[in-house]
């Protein structure tokens, strides 16, 4: 074989690009949100980096994506060091409800009115905890979906809060690959708060990102699966009228290094619980880019709905 034929085999797939990338590729990963709309199809493998500024809808996205795909029974890892661990089960818990509520005679319930919900039974509760959960859960929206939370979606989703550098992140998905259990997504909440565990890296802002985004891009193409990536933008300038990957806080190659690359801004329109937002894509590798997507975002609830 010459050295020209050795090159061109490679990285090739093994019975070629129309058996293994054409009829063998994969599909996209629904996510029963507008991101599905924005992306042609849903999360395709490797990142798709979500950013916007504070309260732009980030966090609430990923919480819906992840309970929808948890409640088809597709195994989510949830990674985050901007959350704690029950703050979003019960975002994911609450958009779940939105959706499923119906089907046990109860309305949703808000996750952000949980403190609220929890003092008004603070007069009702006695020493047993647990058995005020089962005797409550009958007419209270929090504890009756966590009582069908528990038999469903909950056994396929696990948040971890507790990690801190990329390689964790990897040492972690490559045993759960290893067992055969490789999750149908991952969310990382979100992408600035990660180290890369190289120390003269760590130092500065843009080459811990840069290598923390480069590494988790080929983790996961190499694990085959959808990553959903969290990310800060930097500050805004009035000349900031199209949103493009140089949005993106502290460095381009966070959005530069992704498969997908969305920013989410204010929309124009709002209503009772809901207001607008706009996913724009600024980068698709695997579809259109330059499109526009509002949807209505019901922070309360961590849900989402597109608008017509």
């Amino acid at each position: 074989m010459s050295a020209w034929d050795e090159a061109r085999e490679r990285c090739a797939p093994p019975r070629g690009w129309a058996v293994d990338c054409y009829l063998g590729g994969p599909d996209p990963l629904p996510t029963g949100t507008p991101l599905d709309d924005a992306l042609g199809g849903g999360l395709m493998p490797g990142v798709t980096v979500v950013g916007g500024v504070a309260s732009a809808g980030k966090s609430a996205l990923a919480c819906h994506a992840s309970a929808n795909v948890a409640s088809r029974g597709e195994r989510v890892l949830y990674l985050t060091l901007d959350d704690s661990w029950g703050n979003v089960v019960s975002r994911c818990m609450s958009a779940w409800s939105v959706d499923h509520a119906g089907s046990w005679g109860c309305g949703p319930f808000s996750w952000s009115a949980l403190p609220a919900m929890r003092r008004q039974l603070a007069p009702m509760r006695s020493p047993d905890p647990s058995r005020d959960a089962f005797e409550l859960r009958r007419r209270d929206a929090a504890l009756m979906a966590c009582a069908h939370w528990d038999d469903g979606p909950a056994r396929w989703l696990a948040v971890v809060d507790s990690m801190t550098d990329v390689g964790q992140i990897e040492r972690l998905l490559r045993d759960l690959a290893d067992a055969g259990e490789t999750p149908a997504l991952v969310v990382v909440d979100y992408v600035q708060q990660y180290q890369s565990g190289e120390p003269e890296l760590d130092k500065g802002e843009y080459g811990r990102v840069s290598e923390v985004s480069g590494r988790l891009q080929r983790l996961s193409l190499w694990g085959g699966f959808p990553m959903l990536v969290l990310s800060s933008l930097r500050k805004l300038s009035r000349q900031d009228d199209e949103p493009t990957l140089d949005w993106f806080r502290g460095s381009g190659v966070v959005g530069y290094s992704a498969w997908a690359a969305c920013v989410i801004t204010k929309g124009e329109r709002e209503g009772k619980g809901w207001r607008e937002a706009v996913i724009n894509v600024v980068k698709n590798k695997g579809g259109r880019s330059g499109i526009a997507v509002p949807m209505q975002l019901w922070g309360a609830f961590s849900w989402t709905r597109g608008i017509e």
